[in-house]
């Protein structure tokens, strides 16, 4: 168990059946909510993302694995046998929490499903993330491409004029894994009245349900949500323009803004141009817009706008990529990164970046090696203390 007893979920345990990445995100933000995670793996092979390349340094820890299992212990247990489901039904037994993302009805035959291991442990929140709830498409196979496919998310992405793309991030995988969290942390909350319950949660509807305002104009119009790159439908100019070094994201979101843009790029002439006067103005000339902002963007480096808009307070900011971004001075200043260190090479990942001012979260842990801790672990709840199941193969 955690020693941190400030930590919100200190002393909460959870029993990680996840693999890959909806439900390892998931369990990783309890473990830095202060959850004691315990992450059960195959025998010999362990979590998929353990062979996904490349590795840090002169470990043989993936980074895939590194980012979603900080912090846990490693298990080795063969579910599909009479000990492995013995071993993980003593583990449920005394747990608070399961989570797990197999296909539907996996579990239920390894006599692992909800209501057998609620039966035993009536407290037990057990959480199911899945690609589908009940419906037609209930015992379709999910990865994140698909339900970015099939939720809309990747209609709304990419150029106007190219074919629809994939975010950079996988939002499908991400949305089911905080979710996820807000459902266990609610079912925790409401256990005292209601005990345990079994809660599903789903990639496709989830990420549905993130559409929100694009899904708001969709209602309004009548039409799909527009692709178009990096501008908006309903604002101007709010888009990423080239730089003399790097590029510049512009969000000018109101009348005011739209003015300290105009002084910050020295074109105060603009503001005072009927084609622009309004948002509604700017939307319609658009094109017009951008021919004139963007040479006089490209004269200065991304970095320099981003100081100068700052002080003519429009929301700007420069395009990072993803090795200048963990870089950033705010970023370390706000005191949301980690100082792991794996096979000589250093990881800042952020922890949970939420702030509490009674609570501490997060810890620089390092993931654990497969099967680690499955005799410490085991010898917690297996009747004669031995740390191993029966059949030991697999157990360190």
């Amino acid at each position: 168990m955690t020693e941190h007893s400030h930590e919100p979920l200190a002393g909460v345990r959870v029993v990680d059946c996840t693999q890959m990445l909806s439900g390892p995100f998931a369990s990783q933000l309890l473990a830095d909510l202060g959850a004691d995670v315990i992450k059960v793996e195959r025998p010999g092979t362990g979590d998929i993302t353990r062979a996904i390349e490349p590795t840090v340094g002169d470990s043989d820890v993936t980074g895939y694995f590194a980012a979603l299992n900080r912090g846990k212990r490693s298990v080795e247990l063969d579910l599909g046998s009479d000990e492995g489901a013995a071993a993980l039904a003593a583990l449920a037994a005394s747990a608070d929490v399961l989570v797990e993302n197999f296909r539907p009805g996996t579990m239920e035959e390894w006599g692992l499903g909800s209501e057998t291991l609620r039966a035993a442990n009536p407290e037990l929140v057990y959480c199911s993330i899945s690609g589908f709830l009940p419906g037609p498409y209930r015992d379709r196979p999910a990865f994140d491409m698909v339900v970015q496919a099939l939720g809309g998310s990747m209609s709304v992405t990419g150029d106007a004029d190219g074919p629809p793309a994939r975010p950079g991030i996988p939002i499908g995988d991400i949305c089911a894994g905080m979710y996820a969290v807000v459902a266990v942390v609610t079912a925790l909350y409401a256990r005292d009245e209601r005990g345990g319950q079994h809660v599903e949660v789903p990639m496709f509807e989830g990420l549905v349900s993130w559409l929100t305002e694009r899904a708001g104009r969709t209602f309004a119009t009548g039409e799909p949500y527009p692709r178009m790159g990096t501008a908006h439908p309903s604002l101007a100019p709010y888009r990423v323009f080239p730089a003399a070094e790097g590029s510049i994201a512009l969000a000018v979101g109101s009348e005011g803004t739209w003015r300290a843009c105009c002084a910050a790029v020295d074109r105060p002439d603009l503001a005072a141009d009927p084609r622009f006067e309004t948002n509604a103005d700017r939307v319609e000339h658009r094109e017009e817009l951008a021919a004139e902002l963007a040479p006089a963007l490209a004269e200065r480096t991304a970095e320099e706008w981003f100081e100068t808009f700052g002080e003519h307070g429009v929301p700007a900011a420069p395009v990072k990529d993803t090795v200048e971004v963990f870089e950033d001075p705010h970023l370390r200043s706000s005191g949301t990164l980690s100082d792991l260190e794996i096979g000589g090479v250093d990881l800042p990942f952020v922890e949970f970046p939420v702030t509490f001012s009674a609570s501490e979260t997060g810890g620089a842990r390092a993931p654990p090696a497969l099967g680690e801790h499955t005799r410490e672990v085991l010898a917690e709840v297996l009747p004669d203390g031995s740390g191993e199941p029966s059949d030991a193969e697999g157990n360190r």
